[in-house]
């Protein structure tokens, strides 16, 4: 018989620990924006573009640049 108690009260234990870690907390209030868009890439005003204008390349009027020597390959 003790042996029944001991395997009852390990299952019912097993029971209340899932029960416990499982079980819904009450939603707490929102603190900050209730908003969910943080609008992280809109423009900051309404004249500037959404994405950057590409600009010129500024090393295209560079000097070609000649082969440096490499390392001996073992």
């Amino acid at each position: 018989m003790t042996p029944t108690l001991i395997v009852l009260a390990l299952v019912a234990l097993g029971v209340a620990i899932v029960v416990w870690a499982t079980r819904r907390k009450p939603d707490s209030p929102r603190v900050g924006p209730q908003e969910g868009d943080t609008a992280w890439n809109d423009p900051v005003t309404p004249g500037e573009p959404a994405r950057p204008i590409p600009r010129a390349d500024a090393f295209a009027d560079a000097p070609p640049v000649r082969d440096l020597p490499r390392d001996p390959q073992p």
